[in-house]
């Protein structure tokens, strides 16, 4: 436990803002009603570049979705392709999950999401314990550490019910993320990085 938790995340936030690349290998489980799904999942970030490899979900064998400044476009084992602008709406469209990948790529690093103000809690080392952002509820169950960085390790995503717009979104949705190896992790202005 840290002195001043409050001090700690100010100083915890600003060593992760710079953060623009990283690779990750984990795993991905998601539940809605009575249908659920796992993945292996191995996310490489490089600033606006993002490519997500889920293998297994769906019956499906691998999907592919790349993302970058100009849209995002999802591949399937069968060299099926889907394109969209937006990645969330791209993987709804395709698959019918509706997983929060924009928040994702703040909430990874144990950071909020820039935009709508949370609610937050923090743990005894100042680090985020549960943030409640854009109607989902994260908990940061586990952190490790990551060359300079210290990183979440497993996650628990949930939508509060009604909290999406229309029907699809409205039923409760479980994301559980469990990072099993943080690499390449480089910060745009800062050049630190971790392994």
């Amino acid at each position: 436990p840290v002195a001043d938790a409050e001090s700690a995340w100010q100083t915890h936030q600003a060593s992760l803002r710079p953060v623009t690349a990283w690779s990750i290998r984990g795993r991905l489980a998601l539940r809605a009603a009575d249908q659920g799904w796992h993945a292996t999942l191995n996310w490489e970030r490089n600033g606006e570049n993002h490519r997500m490899d889920f293998t297994g979900p769906l019956g499906r064998g691998h999907l592919r979705l790349v993302k970058d400044g100009h849209g995002a476009e999802l591949r399937d084992a069968d060299q099926r392709v889907w394109r969209e602008a937006d990645a969330e709406l791209l993987l709804y469209r395709a698959t019918g999950w509706v997983v929060p990948l924009d928040g994702m790529n703040f909430w990874v690093l144990g950071l909020p999401a820039p935009g709508s103000a949370p609610e937050r809690q923090l743990d005894e080392q100042g680090r985020l314990k549960r943030l409640v952002q854009a109607g989902w509820d994260i908990q940061f169950l586990e952190y490790t550490r990551s060359g300079a960085f210290e990183l979440p390790s497993r996650m628990y995503i949930t939508r509060r019910n009604g909290a999406g717009g229309t029907a699809a979104e409205a039923d409760t949705l479980e994301v559980r993320l469990s990072i099993e190896s943080w690499s390449g992790i480089r910060g745009q202005e800062s050049g630190v990085e971790g392994r």
